[in-house]
């Protein structure tokens, strides 16, 4: 093949590569490069002409470029454009060699092109300078009605009235819990529960309560029980993918909870921060108990960490006292942060990212069943970013962890709310840090291998 002329823009031949386009794609990329028919610097077409040209959708363009990036391909310049970089280590956000299974983050999609090009957006179109000033402590009301219409997506109806802009999820879940439960009082949970529920614990001395469970999430006697026996009046749940255990919780299941919230005149905090990844929307408590629940979501998960953008629909009678706690934790979210997830749902491109987040959740979890499918319970009919890993007997935590750092691999036991029989313990497998499915599968293997051998580690 001989070099392309560089005033004649690069298309690829894909007819020589079978399977999804946006693959054949990037491996049509990778080859010309490896060739020398496509030489670093070059810069590609914008999406949308590429698009047209190759007679594909914008979304599996996007994809295309997204994937050649990760893959150290390409590099993209705001302003500029997508440029050929030739052939270097593939982004990453493994370090030192060590395999991250622990954190558990969404895989890349592209999103930091986005983010890019909105940021771009924003100075020129010149509205940087309204996003620096002391805004409202609730968000701008614009951001709050686009929030609210993305929260529509995902069966969440709410007006802008009780819709709270947060500093992320977590900051919204630490002001409910600032509100509802005094230092030292008793919170009820799952059994196993969220690391930031944890660490909320630690900083007000609450007692973690763990209530006991099964495939469809808290059971309704056992939390009946724990109210009386507690006197707690608060509850925290993450009902669609619970983490660390990955359950989802039924529409009955859901009913049941909520009649026994009412009964015990109890709240719930309810983390629904990975419900983006379910086609078919669940019902929120936000919709069977709304007086007693404060709804947390964030955009962290379908989006990106950093941004730190999160939302909290909370009860009408705590509307002022969240304002004022959000105004002594940070005065206000930030505006520029959440002017461009604004712009990414009004757009469209959020739910691209959606979309494209289901589909690598899909192919991770077929992966990880595929190599840990003997030792990983059934999962639920959604794909999160996720599994759970129940302890092997006569295995301990403290070694399977120790074994897997010796591999370079990084594991996190959870933290249970109470203490539990050694037969339930397990540990949260997170799919989403290794930046490419070959990454992720290596260290599956690895682990799988761990899990083959009798136990050799011991402490001395």
């Amino acid at each position: 093949m001989s070099d392309i002329d560089l005033a004649s823009p690069w298309i690829p031949d894909l007819s020589r590569y079978p399977g999804a386009r946006y693959l054949a794609f990037v491996e049509a990329l990778a080859a010309d490069i490896d060739t020398g028919a496509l030489r670093p610097g070059i810069r590609l077409l914008p999406q949308r002409e590429m698009a047209q040209r190759l007679g594909l959708s914008v979304g599996t363009v996007s994809k295309a470029y997204a994937e050649a990036e990760t893959r150290g391909l390409t590099s993209g310049e705001v302003g500029r454009g997508t440029f050929v970089q030739g052939r270097r280590a593939p982004s990453s956000n493994i370090q030192s060699g060590t395999m991250n299974l622990a954190l558990n983050v969404p895989p890349s999609t592209g999103e930091d092109l986005l983010i890019r090009s909105v940021l771009s957006d924003i100075l020129v179109d010149g509205d940087l300078q309204s996003l620096l000033d002391y805004l409202p402590h609730q968000g701008l009301p614009h951001h709050r009605t686009v929030v609210a219409r993305w929260l529509e997506t995902i069966g969440v109806k709410t007006g802008i009235d009780n819709l709270f802009i947060t500093n992320g999820g977590q900051h919204a879940i630490s002001i409910a819990f600032t509100l509802l439960a005094p230092p030292g009082a008793t919170v009820l949970t799952d059994r196993f529960t969220y690391s930031g529920m944890n660490a909320l614990a630690i900083q007000h001395g609450y007692r973690l309560h763990g209530v006991a469970g099964d495939a469809h999430g808290v059971l309704p006697d056992a939390l009946d029980r724990a109210f009386h026996e507690t006197a707690s009046r608060v509850l925290f749940l993450t009902p669609t993918l619970q983490t660390p255990t990955g359950t989802v919780m039924s529409l009955d299941r859901r009913r049941e909870i909520a009649e026994v919230l009412r009964t015990h005149d109890a709240y719930v905090v309810e983390d629904d921060v990975y419900a983006f990844l379910c086609p078919i929307p669940p019902v929120p408590f936000l919709a069977l108990v709304p007086e007693r629940c404060f709804y947390v979501t964030s955009f962290a998960k379908c989006l990106a960490p950093g941004l730190r953008i999160g939302g909290m629909v909370a009860p009408e009678m705590f509307r002022d006292r969240c304002i004022n706690a959000v105004r002594a934790t940070g005065w206000m979210a930030s505006p520029i942060m959440a002017e461009v997830v604004t712009r990414l749902v009004h757009s469209g491109d959020l739910m691209r990212q959606v979309i494209l987040k289901r589909e690598k959740a899909a192919i991770r979890c077929t992966l990880a069943d595929r190599i840990l499918g003997h030792w990983l319970p059934k999962a639920s009919d959604v794909p999160g970013f996720h599994r759970w890993l129940p302890l092997p007997p006569g295995r301990s935590l403290d070694a399977l962890v120790a074994q897997a750092a010796q591999a370079g691999i990084t594991l996190a036991p959870p933290g249970p709310s109470q203490q539990v029989a050694a037969n339930s313990l397990g540990i949260r497998i997170c799919l989403g840090h290794p930046a490419t499915e070959t990454q992720l599968e290596r260290a599956l293997v690895e682990l799988r291998g761990i899990l083959e051998n009798a136990e050799t580690f011991s402490y001395v």
